[in-house]
């Protein structure tokens, strides 16, 4: 199954967090950092059809409110607007 995003939406697997350190504690979720990384499945396109600045495959930053999480295949994803993306991993 394919989705695409519909205008400038980007559509992001996040990445888990750990949930152990390196020594072997367990971190709860309460606990753990609410770094918000992911990685881009699908892009949409600008309101006058012109290409977003991010591929499938980039890993992004990104924050905001706004974004709609749900669940295909036992997998988590969200669609976000491309405003709230902050940054482009490289």
């Amino acid at each position: 199954m394919e989705i695409i995003p519909i205008g400038e939406r980007v559509l992001i697997k996040p990445i888990k967090k750990e949930e152990v350190t390196k020594s072997g504690i367990y971190i709860p979720e309460s606990a753990q950092e609410q770094k918000k990384e992911g990685s881009v499945v699908a892009v949409g396109k600008r309101d006058d059809g012109a290409d977003l600045p991010l591929k499938p495959g980039d890993r992004v930053l990104y924050g905001g409110y706004s974004s709609d999480k749900f669940e295909i295949d036992g997998e988590t994803y969200i669609f976000v607007p491309f405003k709230d993306v902050l940054a482009k991993i490289e």
